[in-house]
């Protein structure tokens, strides 16, 4: 305008000048650029321009220098805004290796790279937990420590920072005008306050991510609506911190790793070194295409090495090389996928310090391309530690299963070698009795026993009487050790069975009837109409458990009734059923016997049917000695009685109440006691059963006698005063009974002999199972054969099993019944037993009678001696019987 460049614009020369002096040196024009932006004052105020322009030098003064310039100006704010915001966008976008730690940083200095457009910035993730979103802040700057708006986590519900605006953002980007929140900010670039902030969310389908929060260029002009800039800016870091978040969640999805290689390569080649298995890919040559370290590490090798062809299955230990080439040629010839474990040559080290095979799991499947497999890709993983855990829980087992086996052989050769002694003790005393009974009856009725004689007599019977009764009571602490033992041990089973609990009571009481009678005790026996209005008929029990804990009760109501000055002396037995509170049928006062180590609900066992649960209870009440309540307090305890003057007077071990106890509550049942000094006791207990739909009932009266005898010892009958001798009548002449006894102890084998003689039998004897086979071999017919089990040369099981045998290819014509005669009666030893060929088990101690009345039963067309039979000892035909 009539002035100089450098009058006009001052500000401008020195930058200028170059190009005036270029033109006028070459006397050409000359194109330039400004890399520089130019403020310019505008109509909206100070806006950020570039421009470029051309100096043409115009006319020609005499010395040569021209008369002046033609400046040709154009304006490429546009393209240049353009460049430099494209250039920051595309450097953000290119960001290496991008994780979860370092998006957040790796983005915030990429953007600090282009401070002019964005002069400030804040980024917080969004924490998704439960229904509440947490904002944590990931990186900032231009905002300085302690400004109100610089907070480091919130709640985007919340009121704090500038939570209000990123939730009414939402989604979409919401332009915020400046206000005094803004205040005091260390602005970038050019240092000047925008006038509006974007909140950009960062999202993806499925969720927010997080916020970006920016200052404008406050030298451009910016509608209310973001413009493409903020809209590329706010895709490209959507995308980087969506990238981060898919990498952070693929370390734990490894087994979707065809997957994630379809969604990003940058989250598979992140997940693949970072893996904690082994990954290859090989080609159909044998050799390496790729693989992470773990993968070389697992197979003891450096990442550097190369492997030729299959020079791979070389580190495979040699016995398994075969597997590993059958799976290559299954995957080479289009297979799905194989899932191996081999053996390496590598060693691994034992949690104990041995050495072994280190083990490897390899699942591969084939890449393919157009249906073509290209090369096969695998994934390892370490399994040594299971391998050895495996082995090594193996072993424990088998010496667990060694210990148990050697618990139930010591408890075989306890019970064989202390009931042996006590089988002759009994015979031999009732041996006695039966003497003293004869020498009674063999004399005239006219004649009279000298008085010294007569009181020798009486004294012997007494004798003979105190011993059976000493050889009972020893028999009874011998049975309840060892079923304590076997509690101790978990070795005692359970047999549930379909039984009508009327009954199982009923075929109990009648084994003490006479006793009751010869003692004079008056007995009730009371079923409780709950049974009626449960309709309970076939219920899932253990007939020889149940049987053991009522006849104990019942035994120790006997004995301290008997013990009592209380008239009238009275047991009541009672019984019922409940669905849900078995206690209530029980006094209040009940003593409940404290719960042992909590095992396992047998009833919970599938044996014992799908069937409605019913709570049967049974009452002891007697009026007998009673107790106090310190005294019951001992009563369940091991090896515990009231007071000490109860063993002293009464007898017994101090186990038979604390193995009820044990059972019980193995039945998911208690046990208790309501009792008043010098009143009587009341004892009760209640087991859980299931209702039979389909029942196929056993004999209660046969199983329950059985199980008396197996777990609670002798009881005291009713004295037999017939002795052996017949005393039945009968048209025909009665039949001698045959007898081969099979038995290696001298004593027993003598004792027994002579009472079966005595009952008038013909006994032929055997030291074992070789001599008895030698003695039916030979022609010899017997009626039956008693066949002991632990012998030596051949035991009585092996003996069996041959004469079954014999008989069934013809070397014997007729079937001999025999009775395995033995102390060893675990329920595994009645099987085998029954399996060898035994008709019928009789357990040692037992009297003759006993055995001869089996005998009867086996072969009823043969007349044998015939007396009232005692209970003990005698175990019908096999039938529910376990120790």
């Amino acid at each position: 305008m009539g002035r100089t460049f450098l009058e006009g614009l001052p500000d401008r020369w020195e930058s200028r000048k170059p190009y005036f002096e270029q033109a006028r040196r070459t006397k050409s024009g000359v194109n330039y650029t400004w890399q520089d932006p130019m403020l310019v004052e505008r109509g909206n105020g100070i806006e950020e321009i570039f421009i470029m322009g051309t100096l043409v030098p115009i006319g020609q003064r005499p010395d040569g220098e021209p008369e002046g310039f033609y400046n040709a100006i154009v304006e490429t704010t546009e393209l240049r805004l353009d460049e430099r915001r494209l250039a920051m966008l595309n450097q953000m976008a290119s960001l290496p290796d991008v994780t979860a730690a370092t998006a957040w940083p790796l983005m915030l200095a990429t953007l600090d790279t282009n401070a002019a457009d964005v002069p400030l910035a804040m980024m917080y993730e969004a924490d998704h937990i439960g229904d509440k979103t947490i904002l944590r802040l990931r990186g900032q700057y231009g905002v300085p420590e302690g400004h109100p708006l610089l907070v480091e986590q919130a709640d985007l519900s919340s009121n704090i920072g500038l939570s209000p605006e990123c939730r009414r953002a939402d989604r979409d980007i919401l332009m915020i005008d400046f206000d005094h929140r803004f205040a005091d900010m260390a602005w970038r670039g050019y240092g000047v306050r925008p006038k509006q902030i974007a909140i950009l969310p960062l999202t993806e389908p499925s969720r927010i991510n997080g916020y970006l929060i920016v200052g404008t260029n406050p030298y451009r002009p910016y509608e209310h609506t973001p413009g493409p800039f903020l809209n590329n800016l706010r895709r490209v870091s959507s995308s980087i911190v969506s990238t981060a978040e898919k990498a952070k969640e693929a370390d734990t999805r490894q087994h979707k790793l065809q997957a994630d290689l379809d969604w990003s390569e940058n989250t598979v080649r992140h997940l693949v070194e970072h893996a904690s298995v082994g990954m290859c890919n090989i080609d159909l040559n044998g050799r390496i295409i790729w693989a992470n370290d773990h993968f070389f590490t697992l197979h003891g090798l450096p990442p550097s090495q190369k492997i030729e062809r299959l020079a791979l299955f070389d580190m495979y230990a040699d016995e398994d090389r075969p597997i590993a080439d059958q799976a290559w040629n299954d995957l080479a010839q289009g297979a799905s996928h194989v899932n191996i474990e081999l053996r390496l040559k590598r060693f691994y080290t034992t949690p104990l310090g041995d050495q072994e095979s280190a083990h490897i799991q390899v699942l591969a499947f084939p890449y393919k391309e157009k249906g073509a497999v290209k090369s096969i890709m695998a994934a390892t993983t370490d399994i040594s530690r299971l391998k050895w855990a495996s082995h090594f829980q193996a072993r424990l087992a088998a010496e667990a299963r060694e210990a148990k086996r050697q618990q139930e052989a010591f408890i075989d050769v306890v019970s064989h070698e202390m009931r042996n002694p006590l089988s002759a003790i009994v015979h031999c005393a009732d041996e006695i009795t039966k003497s003293v009974s004869e020498v009674k009856k063999s004399m005239p009725p006219t004649s009279t026993i000298p008085s010294e004689l007569s009181t020798a007599l009486q004294d012997n019977a007494k004798s003979a009487g105190v011993i059976l009764e000493c050889a009972n009571h020893q028999k009874r602490i011998i049975d309840d050790v060892l079923t304590l033992s076997r509690l101790d041990s978990m070795l005692l089973s359970f047999r549930p069975s379909a039984t009508k609990p009327l009954k199982l009571i009923s075929s109990i009481t009648r084994l003490f009837e006479a006793e009751l009678k010869q003692k004079d005790i008056s007995y009730d026996v009371t079923p409780d109409p709950s049974l009626a209005d449960l309709h309970v008929e076939y219920l899932y029990l253990d007939i020889s458990r149940v049987t053991q804990i009522f006849i104990n009760l019942v035994t120790n109501a006997i004995k301290f009734v008997q013990g009592s000055e209380n008239t009238p002396q009275k047991i009541t037995i009672s019984y019922g059923a409940s669905l849900h509170s078995p206690r209530d049928f029980f006094p209040q006062d009940m003593y409940w016997a404290s719960q042992g180590s909590k095992s396992a609900d047998v009833t919970e066992n599938s044996e014992w049917g799908n069937g409605e649960a019913v709570y049967l209870t049974f009452k002891v009440e007697d009026t007998g000695i009673g107790m106090s309540e310190d005294e019951i307090n001992k009563v369940f305890e091991r090896f515990r009685q009231a007071t000490m003057r109860t063993h002293v007077k009464y007898g017994g071990s101090g186990l038979g109440l604390f193995i009820s106890k044990e059972l019980a509550e193995k039945q998911g049942g208690e046990i208790g006691v309501a009792s008043t000094p010098g009143k009587g006791s009341t004892f009760g207990f209640y087991i859980k059963t299931k209702r039979a739909e389909n029942p196929k009932p056993v004999s209660t009266s046969t199983t329950t006698s059985s199980n008396l005898r197996l777990g609670l010892g002798a009881l005291k009958m009713p004295k037999a005063d017939a002795g052996l001798s017949d005393t039945t009548t009968s048209n025909t002449a009665p039949q001698t009974l045959h007898v081969l006894l099979v038995e290696d102890n001298l004593i027993n084998q003598q004792v027994l002999v002579r009472q079966l003689r005595k009952a008038g039998c013909l006994v032929d004897v055997a030291n074992h199972g070789s001599e008895a086979l030698t003695i039916l071999d030979s022609g010899k017919l017997f009626d039956v054969v008693l066949m002991d089990l632990e012998m030596p040369v051949m035991d009585g099981l092996t003996a069996m099993q041959e004469i079954r045998a014999r008989e069934s290819d013809g070397r014997m014509k007729d079937r001999v019944p025999m009775i395995a005669v033995t102390a060893n009666v675990r329920k595994e030893q009645i099987e085998s037993a029954r399996q060898a060929g035994a008709d019928s088990v009789m357990q040692k101690p037992f009297k003759a009678i006993e055995l001869v009345h089996m005998m009867k039963e086996l072969i009823p067309q043969i007349k044998t001696p015939s007396s009232e039979p005692t209970t003990p000892g005698l175990i019908g035909p096999l039938s529910g019987m376990m120790l």
